[in-house]
């Protein structure tokens, strides 16, 4: 099986496929390392488990020059630097466009296989009236299922007459790739907080070192960060690494929404012997 892309679909595929029995498994993404949107971390930690536990060959930096299907079935990738893939079957996991085309979009102004332009009424900027309105993926804001299910619910109330306006999905979008471990995240990374001329402290703690994660299991790799906004004192960005991890993001969510400053967080005391305790050692080791 050769995957091509490294990003979540291409990691959550490559390794099903091998659990699914493919005998050998190889992942190709263009940039220099696998969900190379998230944390350098998350990627560190997926790229040795791909290797390591799975023998799943990654391939970065890398572009691909042309495919081949032979005669006997085989599939060839001819790479940008002369390395030659052969596999049974190949998976392009190269990204997404909108399903916008052959629905009648001209009748209405619009380009076929576009997406839809909205502002955060999600309604359309491009079409006269107010009438037109797009949630989901096909406004290319979130291209996340919950986010289309949160902008639907803000498209409803806005039909009702509700004077409401979507900001989530620009600024406290959770999201998982659901391998093993899961990589989950939300708000920003420490490299695009810092583009963004936010000044922050960056603090990190490993994900199975409390309590609650040793009752689980003799050993549990993985990591966990939070971007704090200093001037704030509020969270930006959280990025968790480890078995179930997506079942612990909602909180970081919640704090990131609810601009909680992590001086009041220090009083939203975790359970013990609970996963979640390594938010009291993050805000241990931020210095509370």
């Amino acid at each position: 099986m050769l995957t091509i892309g490294g990003g979540v679909v291409g990691v959550e595929m490559a390794q099903a496929m091998k659990d699914l029995g493919s005998k050998e498994v190889t992942i190709v993404e263009l940039q220099d390392r696998l969900l190379p949107t998230e944390e350098p971390f998350a990627s560190e930690i997926i790229e040795k488990v791909f290797t390591e536990e799975y023998a799943i060959k990654v391939v970065t930096g890398v572009g691909i020059r042309s495919f081949e299907r032979g005669a006997d079935r085989e599939v060839t990738a001819y790479l940008q630097d002369g390395q030659e893939l052969v596999g049974d079957e190949i998976l392009l996991a190269l990204g997404r466009r909108p399903n916008t085309a052959d629905i009648g979009m001209e009748a209405i102004g619009l380009k076929s296989g576009q997406t839809v332009q909205v502002d955060d009424y999600l309604r359309s900027t491009e079409v006269d009236g107010g009438w037109l309105y797009a949630a989901g993926d096909v406004n290319g804001r979130a291209l996340l299922t919950h986010q289309g299910k949160y902008q639907a619910r803000i498209v409803g109330d806005v039909i009702q007459g509700k004077d409401i306006t979507a900001w989530a999905d620009n600024t406290v979008v959770p999201r998982v790739a659901f391998s093993d471990p899961q990589v989950a995240a939300v708000g920003l990374t420490e490299s695009a907080a810092r583009d963004a001329g936010i000044n922050i402290k960056v603090v990190e703690y490993g994900y199975g070192a409390t309590a609650g994660a040793a009752l689980r299991s003799d050993g549990i790799d993985g990591n966990t960060k939070i971007i704090v906004d200093e001037d704030t004192r509020t969270i930006v960005g959280a990025t968790f690494v480890g078995p179930g991890a997506g079942e612990q993001l909602h909180a970081a969510t919640i704090a990131i929404a609810g601009k909680v400053t992590i001086d009041t967080l220090w009083h939203a005391v975790p359970a013990y012997p609970t996963m979640s305790e390594f938010w009291l050692r993050l805000l241990e080791t931020y210095g509370l």
